[in-house]
Parts: structure tokens; sequence; C-alpha cells
């Protein structure tokens, strides 16, 4: 577990869904968070195929069976009620969000699962937020970058990655990175939860970390696989569930070292 400072005051701004909760009270455990901004989460996606369209919502119906025994304990934020803003999608660069978190005046802003965040509050506390992005940077940038890795049998590339955000999407230096462990029957959402759990942890220690100034951003190389969410359909579904059943975990697993090097991460 990351270690936390009582003295750190924070605002998280995060998404409504299981996974988000059990981001904010791990964090709300470590830190004075003052308050947390919940954006009411993006639509599934969907096809207008009926036979394509099984094929998506059962790929996210196992993502919510399986955070839902991930985060068991993480049904409701433990933070007071009082001390929450639920916002519709898209809205956390609305007035009403900019004003509820200067008027708390944290010490860090922390991201996970929200939208873009634009001026004025990307520079209002410029180099004060931090976000946790899932993903390797620079190796998959954009949407779903820990389910393309899985598409293209590299899950050497799936992981977390802290960094301070910039103007450019997920372009900002980077604190820390860390890959989850994985075992030889995972699914890709046993991954994807194993993750959030990892990227969580490493969060709480980049945190005490930057705000202590033990440590400092790097910047991050360019390049890298770009994807948006107008790419992801049940084709890509389907050969990714093909690579798990052709035993590309185990493959992986066997050669992990010399894998993980051709795409060295931010430890420290």
């Amino acid at each position: 577990m990351g270690n936390g400072n009582k003295e750190i005051k924070l605002v998280i701004i995060t998404g409504n869904s299981i996974r988000h909760r059990y981001f904010a009270n791990q964090l709300t455990g470590k830190f004075n968070v003052l308050g947390i901004v919940v954006e009411a989460k993006r639509p599934v996606p969907s096809s207008s195929v009926e036979e394509e369209n099984k094929i998506i919502q059962d790929h996210f119906l196992e993502r919510t069976t399986k955070e839902s025994i991930y985060f068991k304990g993480n049904e409701e934020f433990i933070l007071g009620k009082d001390r929450i803003l639920s916002i519709p999608f898209g809205e956390s660069n609305s007035n009403e969000t900019f004003k509820f978190i200067t008027d708390l005046n944290p010490d860090m802003v922390i991201l996970y699962g929200c939208s873009i965040i634009k001026p004025p509050l990307l520079s209002y506390y410029d180099k004060k937020i931090l976000n946790l992005h899932l993903g390797l940077s620079p190796y998959y940038r954009g949407a779903g970058t820990n389910f393309w890795p899985l598409v293209n049998r590299e899950p050497e590339c799936v992981g977390a990655t802290i960094h301070v955000p910039i103007s450019t999407v997920d372009a900002g230096p980077i604190l820390l990175q860390v890959r989850p462990v994985m075992e030889f029957n995972d699914s890709c959402h046993d991954i994807g939860c194993k993750a959030i759990i990892a990227g969580t942890n490493r969060m709480m220690e980049g945190v005490s970390l930057y705000f202590g100034g033990k440590i400092q951003p790097e910047l991050q190389k360019p390049g890298g696989k770009l994807y948006k969410n107008k790419d992801f359909n049940s084709e890509a579904v389907i050969k990714m569930l093909k690579n798990f059943a052709s035993n590309m975990i185990g493959q992986y697993l066997n050669n992990k070292e010399l894998r993980d090097k051709e795409y060295p991460i931010m430890e420290r």
C-alpha cells in the first residue's frame, strides 16, 4: 500500500462506478480529502447489429461482475455526501466544478476516470494536478489503453501511469508507472482490476513523494499507438478473447523479464 499523509489536502475528480469509489475511498483513508467531484459515466458503446451488440454488452457486463468482486465494500463513497459534487458526464470543466474545488482550496487535485481537464482548472492548479491514467504511456495513448495491448498481444504494455496533466492529452510528464501482477488464468477483466489496484497504490505513493518534493516528473518520449473511442468494436473484443484462448498470458509470463525490457517504465 502507498504511504499517506493526512496533512495533504486533496480534491478528487473521478467517475461513479465501483472502481472509482474504490480509488476515492483508498485515498480518503490516507489523505485529507476535502471533496470529491463525481462525474456520471460515459454511455457504454453499442452497435446497431444485434449480434455485435451482444458481444460488446457481454464484455462490459463481465467487467462489472469482476469489479464487484475485486472492489467489494466500496459500494458507496466513505466521504460525507455533503462534500461530494455530482455532475453530468462531460461537466468536469464547468464553472460549478471550478468553484467547488477552488472554494475548498486543496493542495492538489487528483484525477481518475473523468473527462479531460482543461483551463481554467488546469492552469489554476498548474503542476498541482496528478492523473491516474490506465495504460503505460507513451506506448498506448487515447482510449482503451489497457484493452488494446491485449488485442495486439502485448500484455507487457498493460499497467497504470501517474502523470502531471498538460494541455496535450496523455502527454504530461510521468511520475510513476506500474504493471499489475498477472497470473496464467487471468481474464482481461482480472488484469484490468489488478491494474486499477496497482495504480491506486502507485498514486498514493506519488502524492506523498511529489508533494514532499522527493520526485519530479520526467517528460514523455513521443510516439506510441493511439486509439479513439470509435475504434472499439465487437471484432476487437473477439480478437482479444481469441488471444486469451491461445495462451497469450502464459507466453508472456514465460518470457516476462525480456518482454518487459522492450517497454521500460518509470518504476523508481
